[in-house]
């Protein structure tokens, strides 16, 4: 998760944003960059990409439990909260956070960071072909220069470090649409409400759950730490990375709404860089930096957009 309004189970009405809605969203945006360096870490490596989210959701899901053991607030066991984990498990951490540990290993960690900031824009899309969403012109011009950061990278292949990655790029666009479908699906299955520890702990263990038989079909289940000796330190910075985002995430939402929560993502893009540049000295092309600032510009109008919306519903409500 990913660098999303994800999870927009929450009240329609947004909240007055606090200090430490602000701290914890300024610790969101740049943590959350951080779980595609560790996985490219591991992946650079040789540790299975399916078996290392496997073992980083587990570590995930027992820390949160224990956590949630000594404060006497267990996530729920209803249907309403069970699907809520399934969905959110699946569509915001099992599908796409395995897809991006399969091509970390080819890709800049910076360009990964660049691809799932689409979310929030392919999110709107899907709202707005559910009529879930009004048509705002500010959201239309944001969707149109997030495409058109997308075919500075895609059709300049001057603009990669290879020409040779172009395919695995294309196929790192099916983690935003995974991340917007994880939106939509938290939307239509709202569950009950539940503090942020209890939530996170919920989706990590579902991701856990499913992750399991997709590991051991794959033939990369392993015995953890695994073989190399990068294995069990990167699982658990992942873990804690994921773990830690999706609680603080979860809280920032319910202090301050989804709309505020999504401007995280300008911190992730920036991040994404500085985190590729520090850990592995990525440099990268004019076109994708200006790509970076395309997909800035796009996420600005549409947030703009996204709260001129929602006065409107507050002016009639």
């Amino acid at each position: 998760m990913a660098a999303t309004d994800r999870f927009a189970f929450t009240p329609s009405k947004e909240a007055g944003a606090d200090p430490f809605a602000y701290v914890l969203l300024v610790g969101c945006g740049v943590i959350y960059p951080l779980l595609f360096s560790v996985t490219k870490i591991a992946a650079e490596a040789g540790v299975p990409p399916i078996g290392f989210v496997f073992w980083h959701s587990l570590l995930a899901a027992l820390g949160l439990l224990a956590i949630c053991l000594v404060r006497r607030d267990l996530p729920g066991s209803s249907w309403a909260h069970l699907r809520g984990y399934i969905a959110l498990g699946f569509l915001g951490t099992a599908a796409p956070v395995s897809l991006l540990a399969y091509v970390s290993a080819k890709l800049p960690a910076g360009l990964v960071t660049l691809v799932v900031v689409l979310s929030p824009l392919l999110t709107y899309v899907f709202a707005l072909l559910l009529r879930m969403e009004r048509r705002n012109l500010f959201s239309i011009a944001g969707i149109a220069l997030g495409l058109g950061g997308v075919l500075l990278v895609v059709v300049l292949s001057v603009s990669l470090p290879s020409p040779d990655m172009l395919g695995w790029l294309l196929l790192a666009f099916l983690a935003p649409v995974f991340f917007a479908a994880t939106n939509i699906a938290g939307s239509l299955l709202r569950p009950p409400a539940v503090n942020s520890f209890p939530m996170a702990a919920g989706v990590m263990v579902a991701s856990t759950v499913m992750m399991a038989p997709i590991a051991l079909g794959t033939g990369q289940m392993y015995l953890y730490p695994g073989l190399a000796p990068e294995g069990a330190w990167t699982a658990l910075a992942a873990a804690a990375v994921n773990g830690g985002f999706y609680v603080a995430f979860f809280a920032i939402v319910r202090r301050a709404g989804s709309v505020f929560v999504s401007q995280f993502n300008y911190l992730v893009i920036l991040c994404g860089f500085g985190w590729g540049a520090l850990l592995f000295g990525e440099e990268h092309s004019l076109y994708v930096l200006g790509a970076a600032a395309l997909m800035v510009l796009g996420l600005a109008l549409h947030s703009l957009g996204m709260r001129r919306n929602l006065a409107a519903t507050r002016a009639i409500t």
